[in-house]
């Protein structure tokens, strides 16, 4: 029984690992550079999350991003040589520094994410309505399957009351 379970393991790794080279290719991942531009995945990542979110700190992008933080740090610190973002100390932790994009961040970073609508605009519009709303509803699932939230909390039990507990 048990090579029956290793059996079905390596063949739900193999079916994860096949949809990850297709949808990698499909959205152009393997590219020198990402969206034509001479930015890595990760480079964009970060520029998205900094564009996108409020006070945000290097401690949570790579946290979030589970980026090594020398390797985060170093993107961080060639984006303020480039002038794309500036750090404000953190009013709640003065250790911190919040990050945001510059003027010249932002006129770098929204024409990559115009190309990214636009490839997935043209990737969508091969596809009928129902398939669009199919593949929206699976990727939903993907979402609330392996989301943090979805791993069930270790079980506690319950005991009887005790003396002591009501007082």
């Amino acid at each position: 029984m048990a090579s029956h379970a290793r059996t079905h393991a390596q063949g739900s790794v193999l079916a994860i690992r096949r949809f990850n080279r297709f949808y990698t290719g499909q959205i152009g991942l393997l590219q020198q550079g990402l969206l034509d531009s001479p930015y890595s995945l990760t480079e964009v990542r970060i520029l998205y999350e900094i564009a996108h979110r409020h006070l945000v700190t290097a401690t949570d992008l790579s946290r979030d991003l589970n980026l090594d933080a020398g390797y985060l740090s170093r993107i961080l610190a060639n984006f303020r040589k480039c002038g794309w973002i500036y750090r404000t100390p953190s009013a709640v932790d003065r250790r911190q520094s919040l990050l945001a994009l510059t003027t010249k961040g932002m006129a770098s970073f929204h024409p990559l994410e115009d190309r990214s609508n636009q490839q997935v605009e043209q990737m969508l519009s091969r596809l009928s309505p129902h398939s669009q709303q199919h593949l929206i509803a699976a990727m939903h699932s993907i979402e609330q399957i392996l989301s943090p939230a979805a791993v069930p909390a270790e079980p506690y039990a319950l005991r009887t009351q005790q003396p002591g507990d009501m007082g």
